[in-house]
């Protein structure tokens, strides 16, 4: 085979085409890494729960006491398409003496999101979750209506409890706050309207956390650290958002799992910028949006993409305001940022 023949377009081309089928194949990976992986036999030692995971090692934290281990080696070899392979609120099989995770149990929620980067791997955020408390605020940062949606869907996929938490009640409110309020109370999902200045709400916040392991998430600057100090009366760091840029100063560098005295637990996460979802199907969109589902079934064409059909009852019913625009602008740049195949 001469240079020509080796490097010829026909041959970029089938050599391009088996790397796709490579990366779509799961069967090579970790069978931890599965959704739905065999039977998982329990090694003979304690069970502890992940509360942080730092540069020095992963705490582990057992009836109490804290424990800094390590990853047992065999853990990480193979490949994986999880970024990292344990996270906050794992639970974690390990050696008190020897201070080694053996084994990671099962996982039943977890919130995760695309590596930002090349968006092939999964970044845990949180494992075992019940509730994700979605943080947004009445004045800077802006509420970012896509944002809200992509954790919704991220919830729904994976049977968790998406909860709209609006800090900064205490601020004058934008003219399009109460009806975009509305449009979430209206999809049955709970609205829970805070000020951590003067307290308002807080009460209400605990009550509906008591019981649940919890996910505080959102933009940088939301106040989710000020939240966390109120509900926990806790001396985590605060700053003030950088007005100029709207963006906050990342307080919270690393998640980390929190005791609630009315039980439960809370789990502080470093501000985003942008949620991409994993793994995710054009197919899977649309039942992820139930007032599009719904009015989707009494389209003249099927199935129908509501992008482009004529006679789309979807898109009627947005033009008649029976949908939010800002719903079906959500599901637009899920169908449209969903790839079928890796570039």
């Amino acid at each position: 085979m001469d240079f020509e023949d080796k490097f010829s377009p026909k041959k970029r081309q089938i050599k391009k085409e088996r790397k796709l089928k490579s990366l779509k194949d799961r069967s090579k990976y970790k069978k931890t890494d599965q959704k739905k992986g065999g039977d998982f036999v329990a090694p003979d030692l304690p069970k502890g729960r992940v509360i942080s995971v730092l540069s020095e090692g992963i705490f582990v934290e057992l009836e109490g006491v804290g424990f800094l281990c390590e990853l047992k080696g065999a853990l990480k070899k193979g490949r994986s398409r999880q970024k990292n392979l344990v996270c906050v609120g794992d639970y974690v099989f390990f050696d008190p003496q020897k201070k080694m995770i053996e084994s990671i149990a099962p996982r039943t929620h977890i919130l995760s999101r695309a590596e930002h980067l090349r968006q092939r791997k999964e970044q845990l955020i949180a494992a075992n979750v019940d509730q994700v408390l979605i943080c947004v605020s009445v004045g800077f940062p802006h509420i970012k209506p896509n944002l809200i949606d992509r954790y919704i869907v991220a919830c729904l996929r994976q049977n968790m409890r998406p909860v709209l938490v609006v800090n900064k009640m205490d601020l004058p409110h934008p003219p399009y706050f109460h009806e975009l309020l509305k449009v979430y109370e209206d999809l049955k999902i709970p609205v829970c309207k805070i000020s951590t200045m003067n307290d308002y709400g807080i009460e209400d916040l605990k009550n509906l956390m008591k019981g649940y392991t919890n996910v505080l998430t959102g933009q940088s600057g939301v106040g989710k650290t000020s939240i966390i100090n109120k509900i926990v009366e806790g001396n985590f760091r605060v700053r003030e958002v950088m007005s100029k840029t709207e963006k906050g100063a990342h307080t919270t560098t690393t998640s980390i799992l929190i005791p609630l005295k009315s039980g439960g637990y809370c789990i502080d996460t470093p501000g985003i910028k942008s949620f991409g979802l994993f793994d995710l199907d054009k197919k899977e969109v649309e039942p992820l949006f139930k007032e599009i589902h719904k009015a989707g079934k009494k389209c003249a064409f099927s199935p129908c993409s509501h992008t482009h059909e004529p006679t789309c009852n979807v898109k009627r019913m947005v033009e008649k305001g029976k949908i939010a625009l800002t719903r079906y602008q959500s599901y637009l740049t899920l169908i449209e940022g969903v790839r079928e195949d890796y570039e």
